[in-house]
């Protein structure tokens, strides 16, 4: 299936996201990024149309010649219901567009390819969407930001550093402590 709209994009975003989801607030590689049940696309205009052609397949597509951009991201979705809307589009505003997941609740590819995006105005957009095929080999490739690391595991590494004997259940003997320098106490 393939279909061609516009959708007014605000604040350089669009979403294509389950209705409600949290989007993704930054965007690491400059175009696409994702988080369960949503992804956020990167716009070179702040506010007004885009055009895009939204492209579902059975499987990974061949490359596509003729963008300046592209990168690919997962969408994982619970519900099976991700759409294409502008940021501040609510689910009455603006035309109805298709289901990108139309084979329910799971795991899918998205490539996002662009051009225009540099002149912020004649902006162009491509979005395929895949099925990611499941089975013993999946591997589950979505994750969210790396953890901060706590106190403990600073502490560990501080003692780590300087070859510190560690007592039972992780205290440091000798090890700094938490409110500053020096040894715990």
């Amino acid at each position: 299936m393939e279909a061609t709209t516009k959708v007014f994009v605000t604040y350089h975003q669009m979403l294509v996201a389950e209705p409600g989801a949290d989007h993704p607030g930054s965007v690491p590689n400059g175009l696409t990024t994702s988080a369960p049940e949503a992804a956020v696309i990167h716009t070179g205009l702040h506010t007004g149309e885009v055009e895009v052609t939204v492209r579902l397949t059975a499987g990974p597509p061949a490359p596509v010649d003729g963008w300046e951009e592209e990168a690919e991201v997962d969408l994982v979705t619970s519900t099976g219901n991700i759409h294409l809307s502008g940021l501040m589009e609510g689910a009455s505003d603006g035309p109805t567009r298709p289901v990108l997941t139309p084979q329910g609740p799971g795991c899918y590819r998205m490539r996002v390819h662009a051009r225009g995006r540099a002149s912020g105005s004649g902006e162009v957009y491509l979005i395929v969407v895949w099925p990611v095929e499941l089975g013993a080999d999946a591997v589950a490739r979505h994750r969210p930001e790396p953890l901060p690391r706590s106190k403990s595991d600073e502490i560990r590494e501080w003692a780590r550093k300087r070859g510190l004997p560690q007592s039972e259940r992780g205290r440091i003997a000798g090890g700094p402590d938490l409110r500053g320098e020096g040894p715990a106490r």
